[in-house]
């Protein structure tokens, strides 16, 4: 939440002073603010005394009194500066604080600007001709209009939330009000987004780190979570605020098949505890994984992984380490899901949508599928208006067959077990038009 808070000094040669002692207090947590932060400082100074100063405090020649400072003309402050302004005797300077640890991350890289409304950024290059943009646009925003009643439709035949016609009770557990705080919301750019994990989340959060003004030569480089980031530049909203500013904003929701959604899952965070150290596998392993095995497999860790799977029922990357045989099998998962009460107990990486981002409860306005990611996200970025700022891109897309990794999976399950898995995330497939067919067939 920006708060604004009004510090009075004199004379005004005191303001840079006071600006880093604001900062180390910021650093050492005096605040306890959240992460984006605004402080206010008004400086008593006769009009002319002000003018007088400019060329100290900004770096640059002096400027006419009734105009705003520019923060690029001030080589010192322009890191915290939003604007300064003079106003009824009182020069007025406006700070854009970012927690402590931002600002550790921000000093090691000079290209980025602490405020990205206030830096003129290169337009980016686009590698896809107008022509084809114009038929992806058009191609989108029709699909899209479908997508979008599909939902309404499913939502009002569940009786769930915003479409509720009944008094009667939903046949299924539903959330009474949307889950704010698992928003990005950039009300600087005025869109918002729900990210769904294993649904080119990834991707996503790039750009919204591009739009919150982290350079790409910094997350190129960088080996912290992006989601990590991410936070610190869209921190968590009061409810209040966060509807508010969600109803502001163009509303986004991205989606894949939920079965390729749960096998990319279970690839990623369970299947190989000796890689993605960094992705969190040992904490799904000691928090799912290990007790997964031991309800699930005869014999628990004691027997390994691949003595009860054939080689054409996995597929593991010739050029990563081989799993230890203590990490649990898909199967093995997939019965742990179906047990499972979805509603109270899923992870972020396999809860469902409805439960998760509440369809039923909000009006997105662009419902992004991954199968059609590339058109999808060329359709968002121009109906958002940042086709100069951000391009799309496919963060994280693999050169594997998609469909021949899902039959390999899908064969470990009997068609029952698919059924039963389809059961519990019936309703995602249908609010978003996805279909168990193919999977039904790859399965024993």
């Amino acid at each position: 939440m920006f708060t604004p808070i009004v510090f009075g000094l004199n004379p005004c040669d005191r303001v840079l002073h006071l600006v880093r002692i604001l900062e180390k207090m910021l650093r050492l947590g005096w605040f306890g603010v959240s992460p984006s932060y605004v402080g206010v400082v008004k400086v008593p100074c006769g009009i002319s005394s002000v003018a007088s100063r400019t060329t100290q405090l900004w770096g640059g020649p002096d400027v006419d009194p009734s105009t705003p400072f520019s923060p690029d003309k001030c080589p010192i402050l322009k890191r915290t500066l939003v604007v300064g302004m003079v106003t009824s005797g009182f020069l007025v300077i406006y700070f854009n604080f970012i927690s402590s640890s931002v600002l550790g991350e921000r000093e090691q890289m000079s290209s980025l600007p602490a405020n990205k409304n206030s830096q003129k950024t290169k337009k980016v290059k686009w590698d896809i001709p107008d022509d084809i943009i114009k038929k992806y646009v058009k191609e989108a925003e029709a699909e899209n209009e479908l997508r979008l009643q599909t939902i309404q439709q499913v939502c009002h035949r569940y009786n769930l939330g915003l479409y509720k016609h009944s008094a009667e009770l939903p046949s299924v557990k539903h959330p009474p009000t949307p889950q704010y705080s698992v928003f990005y919301i950039d009300r600087a750019h005025k869109l918002s987004w729900c990210p769904i994990y294993k649904a080119a989340s990834t991707t996503f959060l790039y750009n919204f780190l591009i739009l919150g003004g982290y350079t790409e030569q910094f997350l190129a480089t960088s080996n912290k979570q992006l989601s990590d980031l991410a936070r610190k530049v869209y921190p968590e909203l009061e409810y209040s605020e966060a509807e508010q500013a969600f109803h502001d904003t163009l509303k986004l929701l991205v989606v894949r098949h939920p079965f390729e959604r749960l096998l990319s899952a279970y690839r990623d965070k369970l299947e190989n505890v000796q890689v993605g150290h960094n992705h969190g596998t040992l904490h799904y392993y000691r928090r799912y994984g290990r007790r997964i095995v031991k309800k699930y497999r005869q014999g628990g860790n004691s027997t390994k992984t691949w003595t009860i799977l054939s080689q054409d029922q996995y597929y593991w990357p010739p050029d990563k380490n081989r799993p230890a045989g203590v990490e649990p099998t898909f199967q093995e998962f997939v019965r742990y899901l179906i047990d499972m009460d979805i509603v109270l107990y899923s992870d972020d990486h396999w809860i469902p949508y409805y439960l998760y981002c509440t369809p039923c409860l909000l009006k997105y306005d662009i419902i992004a599928k991954v199968e059609s990611l590339l058109r999808d996200q060329v359709y968002v970025i121009r109906s958002a208006g940042l086709q100069e700022q951000v391009r799309p891109r496919w963060r994280h897309k693999t050169k594997e067959d998609s469909n021949e990794i899902a039959k390999r999976y899908f064969s470990q399950l009997t068609k029952e077990q698919v059924l039963k898995l389809y059961e519990k995330y019936k309703v995602d497939f249908e609010l978003f038009d996805y279909k168990a067919d193919l999977y039904l067939e790859y399965a024993h």
